[in-house]
């Protein structure tokens, strides 16, 4: 069988209406298909990106880095009070 990727741009509820119309067989391929996509939440995202982040800056310290947040956290509050 051969295969063509197509763009295609509908609603989702006729997306849905069309995954009703499936067979037991083709609604199987497509749970396996799905199932084998990474599907990531916001929360493993954001664990990433903080991985990433720890990654590009080894340079700074863990105590540097509290100082600068405390520093940050100070200049927010006083900023809030003007």
């Amino acid at each position: 069988m051969s295969t063509k990727t197509l763009k295609l741009e509908i609603p989702f509820q006729k997306l849905i209406s069309m995954v009703d119309q499936l067979d037991q067989d083709e609604k199987l391929i497509l749970k396996k298909k799905l199932e084998r996509q990474k599907v990531s939440t916001w929360q493993a995202r954001f664990g990433n990106a903080l991985d990433r982040l720890g990654k590009k800056n080894v340079r700074f310290s863990e105590k540097e880095v509290v100082v600068d947040i405390k520093k940050a956290v100070a200049q927010v509050r006083a900023g809030g009070k003007n």
